[in-house]
């Protein structure tokens, strides 16, 4: 056995070589693959030229010389960053979930701290008057719609980052 019949009969396309010249250049290819575009390459004189072009361009970038990076240039990338812009961007950015999701999605009057705090003291008056009295109906009522600001509040916000999370897993 001379050890070529366990390998593959890889021929590779000019197309496919070509796109894989950078790896093969930087060693990031698979052994397989660096073997196949070296035959390739000694048997296809387009590539092989194609080759000697990006390794003379890359020999000529390694012998560059090194600048220093000015004290300012960080100021300067940010000046350049229209600030206005990048944040009129922000909901374009920002994780997205659906429309009845959004916390402006309720009203202002019924998010606002005063309806809630309202409701809730309703809520907890209307409860210990259903403890202490004999005819809890109304009050029972009362307890449940004192209630329903911050129950739809708290709901969304869950229902919010419960669907934020699960999108995040999802990526």
């Amino acid at each position: 056995m001379d050890g070529r019949e366990h390998q593959e009969d890889v021929t590779l396309a000019c197309a496919d070589t070509r796109d894989r010249l950078q790896g093969y250049l930087d060693g990031t290819l698979a052994k397989s693959e660096s073997v196949a575009i070296f035959l390739h390459l000694r048997d296809c004189g387009g590539c092989r030229e194609e080759h000697e072009h990006l390794q003379a361009m890359f020999s000529m970038l390694d012998e560059l010389p090194q600048l220093p990076v000015p004290d300012d240039f960080d100021a300067r990338i940010l000046d350049s960053i229209p600030l206005a812009a990048y944040r009129e961007m922000e909901p374009l950015r920002r994780d997205r979930v659906p429309v009845f999701l959004e916390e402006s999605y309720l009203p202002a009057w019924l998010r606002d701290a005063r309806t809630r705090l309202a409701g809730l003291s309703v809520t907890l008056a209307a409860v210990i008057a259903v403890a202490v009295a004999d005819q809890p109906q109304p009050l029972l009522l009362a307890a449940v719609v004192g209630a329903v600001p911050e129950i739809l509040v708290r709901c969304q916000g869950w229902a919010r980052q419960a669907t934020l999370a699960w999108r995040r897993a999802e990526n």
